[in-house]
């Protein structure tokens, strides 16, 4: 078989916290990944819905952009936001 090119091949050190909570009725379970890859942001994965984005204190006020991300309610995302801050 091939070689296969990559276009990138990095190996770093990574921090990963995983938090499981309720907020109203709505359970999250989330990891956080940091790495210096990431820059000043945290890879969040929603570990229920399969569903991961980049994250930083700037882009999760941004109005529709954790509904978006995370396929959730006007009402998910905000409990979500509400948590965010300290996580990150």
């Amino acid at each position: 078989m091939g070689e296969r090119p990559l276009i990138e091949d990095i190996t770093q050190n990574t921090s990963t916290r995983f938090v499981s909570f309720t907020a109203g009725n709505h359970r999250f379970e989330l990891a956080l990944m940091k790495a210096e890859y990431f820059k000043n942001q945290t890879m969040v994965i929603n570990l229920h819905k399969n569903r991961q984005a980049l994250l930083d204190l700037e882009n999760i006020k941004r109005d529709g952009h954790l509904e978006h991300i995370f396929q959730l309610s006007a009402l998910e995302a905000e409990e979500l936001r509400n948590y965010l801050p300290d996580l990150l």
